[in-house]
């Protein structure tokens, strides 16, 4: 049946869980929709005054990606939130589940992207000279071994975070069959307001 979750971190319980990791993809998925948008309206304001070239189109067109990844994780947490808290039904869980799986496949592109951005501009410092070129290499020396670790470390979280969902999904699943079963083979059939516990 394959891994069998049934806490968050070892000692959270899978719903609290949930709303714990929907509440840090809301909140991450806020504040960086937010600071992709002030980028943003930078990027514009500087070209208008300055003028294009490509490097600063092409940066202003990844911020503007950003900002949309960044956006749709936002809404996937609230909905989230929204399933895990009000609506409590499998399909709901379930559908989550498989936006926690993409939010999984967009963290391994960004990560990938900002890995291989540090790799090629590595090699910006021969642009500068004196000083300016030593800082540059001191700065190159700590920043990709940095976001090689950041970039795996946000991947692993993203995967274990979309497990929880998906063990949580399972549980809620395996909850409405015992209930639908039980209803089935009851001889009574007017007990059709079992509550089922979280």
């Amino acid at each position: 049946m394959g891994l069998q979750m049934t806490k968050c971190c070892f000692c959270i319980p899978l719903k609290a869980g949930v709303i714990i990791i929907s509440l840090l993809w809301l909140f991450g998925g806020l504040s960086l929709t937010i600071f992709g948008v002030l980028n943003f309206i930078l990027y514009v304001k500087n070209k208008e005054s300055k003028g294009a070239s490509k490097e600063y189109s092409t940066a202003a067109t990844f911020v503007f990606i950003m900002v949309v990844i960044y956006t749709f994780i936002t809404l996937v947490a609230a909905f989230g939130l929204y399933a895990a808290i009000f609506s409590k039904k499998y399909r709901m869980l379930k559908l989550y589940s498989i936006f926690g799986y993409i939010i999984v496949g967009l963290q391994v592109i960004i990560s990938t992207s900002v890995i291989v951005s540090s790799i090629i501009s590595n090699g910006g410092c021969a642009n500068y000279s004196g000083e300016n070129s030593y800082v540059c290499n001191q700065i190159s020396s700590y920043k990709l071994p940095y976001d090689i670790v950041s970039g795996i470390c946000l991947i692993l979280l993203s995967v274990y975070f979309s497990l929880v969902i998906s063990a949580y999904a399972r549980r809620k699943k395996e909850k409405e069959i015992a209930v639908i079963s039980y209803l089935n083979e009851s001889p009574d059939q007017t007990n059709h307001n079992l509550v089922v516990a979280n």
